[in-house]
């Protein structure tokens, strides 16, 4: 094993018998979970994907999302950049980004910026990006 989540063979998801599959389920039932409130069981399976498989863009985005809600910016805002770094195109991990980035007085323009980049895609990541610049009044 080796200390970035890989083994001499794959990553330890695979070593686990742990499918994309697999993974993308367990964080959509963690983000089921924070969409419910239920912030500690999301945090708990999503801290235990990353583990087991680094290398999944939306658990890091997920669990990006549930340390800003805890009070946690920047925790979630490192755990955004490794999202956005993995799935430097992934909406949904620059929407997290951008979010934790709103927490921090000298990074919150440049969280404004990505949202309002955001705001002009369709769908529930586009729908958020306008409800949060037009919030911010940006």
């Amino acid at each position: 094993m080796t200390g970035n989540g890989t083994t001499r063979t794959g990553t330890r998801a695979e070593a686990l018998g742990l499918t994309a599959e697999l993974g993308r389920a367990i964080a959509l039932l963690a983000g089921e979970a924070l969409a419910a409130d239920r912030l500690a069981a999301a945090r708990d399976l999503l801290e235990g994907l990353v583990v087991v498989n680094p290398r999944e863009p939306l658990a890091w985005a997920l669990l990006s999302s549930v340390l800003r809600r805890q009070g946690q910016a920047e925790a979630a805002r490192l755990c955004a950049e490794v999202a956005v770094r993995l799935a430097p195109r992934d909406e949904r991990a620059r929407l997290a980004r951008a979010e934790a980035l709103l927490l921090s007085a000298p990074e919150r323009e440049r969280g404004r910026i990505e949202l309002r980049e955001l705001a002009a895609g369709a769908g529930p990541v586009g729908d958020r990006a306008r409800t949060l610049v037009a919030a911010l009044g940006s």
